[in-house]
Order: C-alpha cells, then structure tokens, then sequence
C-alpha cells in the first residue's frame, strides 16, 4: 500500500512540475517576443510605440517627452544596432524589492556600431490584463572610444 501511495504521489506532483514548467517556457517565450518588439521600436527609432510598452511604473516617472529625448540621446551614443541575441532569460515570481508577481529577466548580447562588449538586460512584468510591459531596461558596455584602434 506504501508502494501504491508513493507512485500516486510521484505521478501527481511530475504531472504539475511539467504542467508549471509549461506555463513557465510561455511566459518566458511571450515575454521574449515583447521585449524583442520593444528593443526594435527603439533601434527603428519608434520612440512613442516603445514608451507605450512601459510599465505603468516607468510612465509615471517619466513624461513621454522626457524619456522619449533620453532614449533618443541613448541611441545616438550607441549607433546602429548590428545584431544581438538573447543569452539568458529567466522566470521569477518574486523579485526582492519588487511586489510578488510574474516577471521575465533577458540578456542580450549586442553588436552596436559604437560600443564594444554590449549587454542589454530587460525585466518584463505581466500587468494586470497580463500583457507584458517593460519594468526595467539597463545595458552595460564599452565605448570603443576607449579603444582607438578598434573605433577606425
């Protein structure tokens, strides 16, 4: 009876591991396409579709006109965009200081004219008609101006 028990309880929980573990790989691969769409707003310099896919969070703290200038200063310091590609990308339900929820981390690997080692990192919530939306958009880089011989 031990046995029979046993093999319920391993059948059970696999069966909603896998279950969870497909809702995971959607999220992850919904979230992607979004954060895809937004990094091209940005690169074909599509500053108004990009602002509307911010959180409501990011809108709030700037005024379209404001982050649509500092996103536009942003592209001009990177020059066009070559190629990227994703690295890693990541569910979590919680993220420290952040209210619990469904979040997407993404790392980019990016090939910008005017920088050298370009990594692009997005978190992406689900809001509350469970589109995702940008939370947050960093990168790290650096200027090839930094390496004269490579900026020729």
């Amino acid at each position: 009876m031990k046995k029979l028990l046993l093999l319920i309880l391993f059948f059970t929980s696999s069966f909603f591991f896998s279950y969870a573990q497909k809702y995971k790989d959607k999220y992850i691969n919904d979230a992607s396409k979004t954060a895809l769409s937004w990094l091209n707003d940005i690169n074909h310099e599509s500053y108004e579709s990009a602002y509307n896919g911010l959180a409501k969070e990011n809108k709030n703290q700037y005024p379209k006109e404001i982050w649509i200038k500092l996103i536009n200063e942003l592209m001009i310091e990177f020059g066009k965009l070559n190629s990227r590609s994703i690295i890693s990308k990541n569910f979590k339900s919680s993220i420290e200081g952040i209210e619990d929820g469904f979040y997407v981390l993404l790392e980019f690997k990016s090939d910008y004219k005017k920088t050298k080692n370009h990594k692009e990192f997005i978190i992406l919530k689900q809001n509350d008609q469970t589109n995702w939306v940008i939370l947050d958009y960093n990168y790290e880089f650096n200027s090839l101006e930094q390496f004269p011989i490579l900026s020729d």
